[in-house]
């Protein structure tokens, strides 16, 4: 039997069913139904098996999809929020290395401004001091002169006006005058 046949079996057992009084309803032998349906079962074309089972991997196939595509997008999340997070790491790792430039510079400003007001106190007590070793070897050297000038003159009275001896005559040379003093 093929499928026409058996659908037009079950069509004539239903409409050849016994009615039942005051309703629409009809009395069916359920085991003559049951051989019709089993027989149409059994000669189903192969067209319709093939179209179940392709029903089926289509089903399957679908059903796989969907899993690889959650997979996907669940991994693709998971790799946004790690690049996020790396790029987070990134701009907290410039945000601190901006900052300790800025200190480093600071300190480095810091350095150089106590660099530049030790150098000038040095200079000035180097000056200071120059200064005084200077006027202390002026003091010495005028007295210097002053001690050789006063031989010289006690050797000129020694020897009298009109003597012809043999005297040092006074150096000539630059005139030592003491350094000016700053008074600040």
């Amino acid at each position: 039997m093929n499928l026409e046949e058996g659908l037009n079996n079950l069509k004539s057992a239903l409409m050849n069913a016994q009615g039942t009084p005051f309703s629409n309803k009809k009395k069916v032998d359920a085991e003559m139904m049951m051989e019709i349906v089993d027989e149409l079962i059994m000669s189903t074309p192969e067209e319709i098996q093939t179209a179940k089972e392709i029903e089926k991997d289509r089903q399957s196939i679908l059903d796989d999809a969907r899993r690889q595509a959650d997979q996907i997008v669940k991994d693709a999340q998971a790799r946004a929020k790690e690049l996020i997070s790396e790029e987070e790491i990134v701009k907290q790792a410039h945000e601190y290395a901006n900052a300790e430039a800025q200190r480093a510079n600071a300190e480095a400003e810091k350095i150089i401004s106590n660099a530049k007001a030790q150098d000038m106190a040095i200079r000035k007590a180097m000056v200071e001091k120059l200064n005084i070793s200077l006027g202390e070897a002026h003091n010495v050297l005028s007295k210097c002169v002053a001690d050789v000038t006063a031989t010289h003159e006690a050797l000129e009275k020694i020897a009298g006006p009109n003597s012809n001896a043999s005297v040092i005559p006074a150096a000539k040379g630059p005139k030592i005058t003491p350094p000016i003093k700053d008074d600040k």
